[in-house]
């Protein structure tokens, strides 16, 4: 396997547009902005009105704030569910991942040495490969780098396993080693594929106008029917803001707060680190 090669076959990585805390500072922003310009932008409207006395039943705007309201939520509701069940994939994925290269690594004990420390050598520096941080998904260029040092250390794993398991070994004890290890490939591959499941831009970019645009009608509603703009209309931008920020949190499993927990496989490593004989000096 060529490492550099098959990493530039997974083009689904879409590096994020800005960091989560600056994307978190400006949804907290934005949102109240867009409620104070829509008042601002009502007030100068219903000053200019020859009718500004009239009831606000006969004010234009609440059946069009409604639906928009009602898209706003379904909107979110999909994007909460989907990010949630994304984030639960690759919690999911990484733990499976780190059970199957430990169940390698102990399968790699029923064959002899040199070829059993060789193999158990290679697996452990393949597993030291499968910790991201945030520094590898910052850009495009990072997360290839990261993938090329993965697939390098993998494809180190097959030939050590041939010799491991050539000889005289029996064949219930080959059977027993390849198994583990072709699982514990195919563990990587799920793994990569739940990492890459994120909302799209387009769909994030989408849900951060249509929020854009609904506090800005509820604060432009509040202005068109002769009222103030209350803590109310500041206190739902802000509730708006947590959920948006939220949704985004989840879709980013190693930035924010709802980070992928990576202690299965930190201690999988020390396991196999503790029982690799210390090489001599």
């Amino acid at each position: 396997m060529a490492g550099t090669e098959t990493a530039d076959l997974y083009i689904g990585f879409t590096a994020p547009l800005l960091p989560f805390s600056y994307l978190a500072v400006l949804t907290l922003i934005a949102l109240p902005i867009a409620a104070f310009l829509g008042f601002r932008l009502g007030t100068i409207t219903y000053r200019r009105r020859q009718d500004a006395d009239a009831p606000s039943e006969q004010v234009s705007g609440a059946t069009s704030l409604g639906a928009m309201l009602a898209l706003l939520g379904l909107l979110l509701g999909f994007a909460f569910s989907s990010a949630l069940g994304w984030r639960g994939d690759r919690q999911a994925a990484l733990v499976q991942e780190a059970a199957a290269i430990s169940t390698a690594f102990l399968s790699a004990n029923l064959v002899d040495d040199p070829a059993r420390t060789n193999l158990q050598s290679r697996i452990l520096a393949y597993a030291q490969t499968r910790i991201a941080s945030s520094d590898d998904i910052r850009t495009e260029d990072a997360w290839n780098a990261f993938l090329k040092r993965t697939f390098e250390a993998q494809s180190r794993i097959w030939p050590a396993t041939m010799q491991a398991i050539g000889g005289a070994t029996s064949d219930p004890i080959r059977a027993a080693v390849v198994r583990s290890v072709t699982d514990m490939l195919d563990a990587h591959t799920f793994r990569l594929a739940a990492a890459e499941e994120q909302i799209p831009p387009p769909v994030k970019l989408t849900i951060f106008l249509a929020s854009f645009a609904a506090i800005f009608f509820v604060g432009n509603q509040s202005a068109l029917q002769g009222r103030r703009l209350t803590w109310h209309v500041f206190a739902f931008a802000g509730l708006l803001s947590v959920v948006m920020i939220m949704i985004f949190d989840l879709d980013r499993a190693l930035e924010g707060t709802i980070r992928v927990n990576p202690d299965t496989m930190l201690a999988t490593i020390r396991e196999m680190e503790a029982a690799l004989p210390v090489p001599s000096d």
